[in-house]
């Protein structure tokens, strides 16, 4: 009898503890401890069967219940390039809406009944006058408080293009046009005078074109990486 009263203190989980309480349920039946089979079940035992059988389910319910009104608490940290933290991203995610300001970081509240089926969230960040972005992917699970770290890097993805002509508006063919610090890359002209160059640069990023064409003088031009086209004008000599 005495071991019976030592069990409890090997409970760990929830689970054994819905374990113990099957276990006790079978024991009272089994044993009949309120006597013989004439006997009527004394109040007393009922309400401890009414009890182990609740202490049983608590495990089983509990989880039901309280996971629909759980709440995630994603905390984001931004790192820029020198792997500093960076205070003035702004940081959004697959699930939209911008993340609010904390300390060391921003947070989303994500409840649970409204995550993805998955359970996978991305997080973005960028420094838009920087040209720093980034993102990362984060499984959500039964941690409710779960920290990610997004890291920013230069982005420079972008092309720029644009057309070569002459003073009076003529297309000049084979012209070479390069970006700045990327020489070997450049490129001549088609018979329209267009070009097309990676701008090792972020979209909306000023890079310095260079173009040149025997007969012309050489032209230098700053112009945004993107889709909005430049016009480059070579002088005749």
């Amino acid at each position: 009898m005495e071991k019976i009263f030592e069990i409890p203190t090997h409970i760990r989980t929830a689970w054994s503890l819905a374990a113990l309480g099957i276990v006790a349920l079978v024991w009272l039946a089994a044993k009949k401890p309120w006597g013989g089979k004439a006997r009527k079940v004394p109040p007393i035992w009922w309400g401890v069967i009414v009890a182990v059988v609740l202490l049983g389910l608590v495990p089983i319910v509990a989880p039901l219940l309280v996971g629909e009104r759980a709440i995630h608490r994603v905390r984001v940290t931004v790192l820029g390039p020198n792997r500093m933290p960076v205070e003035d991203a702004r940081v959004w995610s697959s699930m939209g809406g911008e993340a609010k300001k904390v300390a060391g970081g921003w947070q989303f509240d994500i409840p649970a009944a409204t995550k993805p089926a998955d359970g996978k969230l991305t997080v973005y960040a960028s420094v838009a006058n920087a040209f720093l972005s980034g993102s990362q992917e984060l499984q959500l699970g039964r941690d409710l408080n779960p920290t990610v770290t997004v890291q920013l890097r230069k982005e420079t993805g972008a092309q720029v293009r644009g057309i070569v002509a002459d003073e009076s508006g003529r297309k000049i063919a084979g012209a070479r046009v390069s970006v700045r610090g990327h020489e070997k890359e450049a490129v001549k002209t088609t018979e329209g005078g267009n070009f097309t160059l990676a701008a090792h640069a972020a979209d909306g990023q000023q890079v310095l074109l260079h173009a040149e064409k025997e007969g012309h003088e050489a032209a230098n031009q700053w112009h945004p990486a993107g889709d909005f086209p430049a016009t480059i004008t070579l002088k005749r000599k």
